[in-house]
């Protein structure tokens, strides 16, 4: 998709079927001498964005060759569909064997295995048997085949092979393992956040303090913006069609944020829309209900970790949850046909009422 660049630079979250971001990091900037390098490129079947400023190592193609090389090798790790990266090779692997990895694939396994712990099985990266099943893959997308809602039977089916303790993780020497065979591994609810991380990291050992990411609409603001103001990130309102405003605006600064939300990809039968968010725990696709959520984190991963969490427990439960972990994170809903938006207590201390 090719998104023009105007005092708005447009994020592409839509390519994830979910809420659009925006980062507005130019109008401050226009009154500064210096401009921001802007660097652009696809990965993981997405698109990325990046602005740097400041005085770093190496030339605008140098950092961008470092960029392309890192999204390589964490695509050749990471990707579920390339046959050849240590994913798709470990989702073929014999069970009960632990198969060999990179330390980057294993710490992103472990981070998937603690934030299921952490939700209660809310998010869990074994649920790739189900998601077949309502004929959506890791990455939201319908099957073009005419939709049929999976029977009771072929869900109890697949849910064998989805849960916890269904993936292990070792990282010393780093190693995956599967509980049988069948189970299959797919960080499409993490890793575009943790690449947005490294792509940060990168940045920074280069010694560029001041950037700013986004890839496939996980956004990480580090540093400012030339003249010393925060990046500044819009989140839509949640709507099924038609225009949708801005709803909030925040300034970033060394902070991370996300969104996921349910009312651009859904498909219906007779009676019902199905959205692409499964919950893990029950193996059934949630009914459309309009919601969306917005995550806030010093790492991207988190965020994007909590944020498809939270869609699964739904604005009520997820506030509560987050209150009572301390997580800024801002809920959207309608109720009686009206737009609701909650934030949590952290969220509003960090950006105010």
């Amino acid at each position: 998709m090719s998104i023009p660049l105007y005092a708005l630079l447009i994020t592409s979250l839509a390519l994830l079927g979910l809420p659009l971001a925006h980062a507005d990091d130019a109008s401050p900037a226009a009154q500064s001498q210096v401009q921001p390098v802007l660097l652009t490129g696809r990965a993981m079947g997405t698109t990325y964005r990046i602005k740097y400023w400041g005085s770093g190592q190496g030339t605008e193609q140098h950092v961008h060759e470092a960029v392309e090389t890192l999204l390589a090798e964490f695509d050749l790790q990471m990707s579920t569909y390339r046959v050849d990266s240590e994913l798709s090779r470990f989702n073929r692997a014999s069970s009960g064997e632990w198969f060999p990895v990179s330390r980057r694939t294993a710490y992103v396994a472990g981070e998937a295995v603690r934030y299921c712990e952490l939700t209660g099985g809310a998010l869990d990266v074994t649920v790739s048997p189900v998601l077949r099943l309502w004929r959506f893959d890791a990455q939201g997308k319908q099957a073009s085949a005419p939709f049929q809602p999976p029977s009771d039977e072929e869900i109890r089916s697949a849910m064998s092979l989805v849960g916890p303790g269904r993936l292990r993780v070792r990282q010393d020497p780093p190693a995956l393992w599967k509980e049988q065979a069948g189970v299959e591994v797919d960080f499409s609810a993490l890793a575009p956040g943790f690449a947005v991380d490294l792509m940060i990291e990168l940045l920074q050992s280069l010694g560029f303090a001041d950037a700013m990411v986004e890839c496939g609409g996980e956004v990480r603001a580090a540093g400012t913006r030339p003249g010393g103001t925060p990046w500044r990130i819009g989140v839509e309102r949640a709507r099924p069609a038609g225009e949708r405003p801005l709803v909030r605006i925040v300034s970033l600064r060394d902070l991370a944020l996300t969104t996921a939300g349910d009312y651009r990809n859904f498909r219906t039968d007779d009676k019902q829309g199905y959205t692409h968010i499964i919950d893990p725990r029950t193996g059934r696709a949630l009914p459309y209900r309009g919601v969306s959520v917005t995550v806030v984190a010093e790492t991207c991963l988190e965020a994007d970790a909590l944020d498809t969490a939270l869609m699964v427990m739904g604005p009520g439960e997820g506030r509560r949850w987050c209150d009572a972990r301390n997580i800024a994170a801002m809920f959207q809903y309608e109720e009686a046909g009206q737009p609701v938006v909650v934030e949590t207590a952290r969220f509003k201390k960090i950006f105010g009422p």
